[in-house]
């Protein structure tokens, strides 16, 4: 195989599971939708920022350290398992502190945190991927580039999102907690996401098939746990969603039938799609869209109070004009 369809190949194999992955994770936040625009900024985070200062930080320490010890194995081993887990999570959580922090509004709940951590870790993986699968087409052909996609895209393909999910989940339950909880969820969330990271690759260090696999499960079984969480998590907003739009019906600003819609999954599909067959399908996504943005504004104000949230209200009555307005087009 020439050089040129190994690349091709690294990159399609190494990107493409990935951004599928990422797709597929964003329709699970059916209820308030994040801005196009900002889950591709954070994927995009992932790949070229995240994984690009990971690798020079990552070579610098590893270097660093070679030149300490003299020994090669020590000092990838070293990497690996010291400077990695820090480094890459510090990075890659980055771009869900800066959503966090300059684009709070967006950042609702705690399934937001897990979207946004884990669409930064998809966008690293697939950065990380295409080096890898490159790697082991260089060393050992067709043979390594293959061997290389079944451990990058089958065996370990959710571990970066897994990890980093994490972070986000801690500025998420920050973002909603009073207290000792409201400065303490953010570091224990970014501490477990080192935490694992550094277990996982300590794992992969050793040289033994067997422990190996044993990481593998491990991984997997971190993952089916999350995508549990994930949908008890969808359950928890579609209840926040019923709880504060059943005013909304009474003040006129939304039907029964829409309300009904707006308050499950299987309604707002059902509403979009009806939409774009009567020809109205932007004013009725724009109106259900409004609908969670008012649920989740109305819960974080009853929530955190007016202290803590003081735009809330304006928010609120501006939503609720807006909403009003596309009444009769949803």
């Amino acid at each position: 195989m020439s050089i040129p369809a190994g690349i091709l190949l690294s990159l399609l194999f190494g990107i493409t599971p990935m951004a599928i992955l990422a797709f597929l994770l964003t329709l699970f936040d059916r209820y308030e939708k994040e801005p196009t625009w900002l889950v591709i900024g954070v994927f995009l985070w992932g790949f070229v920022v995240a994984a690009g200062t990971a690798l020079i930080l990552n070579t610098v320490f590893s270097i660093g350290l070679f030149v300490v010890s003299g020994s090669e194995n020590l000092a990838d081993v070293g990497a690996a398992v010291f400077s990695a887990p820090i480094v890459e999570e510090s990075v890659k959580g980055l771009a869900v502190l800066i959503v966090f922090l300059f684009f709070r509004y967006e950042f609702d709940d705690v399934l937001d945190g897990v979207i946004y951590g884990s669409l930064v870790g998809f966008g690293f993986a697939a950065a990380e991927n295409v080096n890898y699968i490159f790697t082991g087409f260089l060393q050992n052909g067709s043979q390594g580039l293959a061997t290389l996609v079944v451990v990058r895209v089958l065996l370990i393909p959710f571990l970066h999102a897994t990890l980093t999910s994490m972070t986000g989940i801690g500025l998420a339950v920050g973002r909603l907690s009073k207290g000792f909880w409201r400065y303490a969820a953010p570091v224990a969330g970014f501490l477990t996401a080192i935490g694992l990271h550094f277990f996982h690759n300590l794992l992969a260090s050793v040289p033994d098939p067997l422990v190996c696999i044993l990481g593998d499960v491990i991984d997997w079984v971190g993952f089916l746990g999350m995508f549990i969480f994930i949908l008890i998590l969808v359950y928890r907003e579609g209840k926040v969603m019923r709880e504060q739009l059943a005013e909304e019906v009474a003040l006129g600003n939304m039907t029964q039938a829409q309300y009904e819609a707006a308050t499950s999954i299987g309604g707002q599909i059902a509403a979009r799609w009806g939409a774009l067959a009567g020809g109205h399908w932007r004013s009725a996504s724009r109106f259900y869209d409004l609908a969670g943005d008012l649920a989740f504004r109305k819960y974080q104000l009853a929530r955190l109070g007016p202290q803590r949230e003081p735009l809330a209200q304006a928010q609120i009555d501006q939503l609720r004009g807006q909403l009003a307005s596309l009444r009769g087009s949803a």
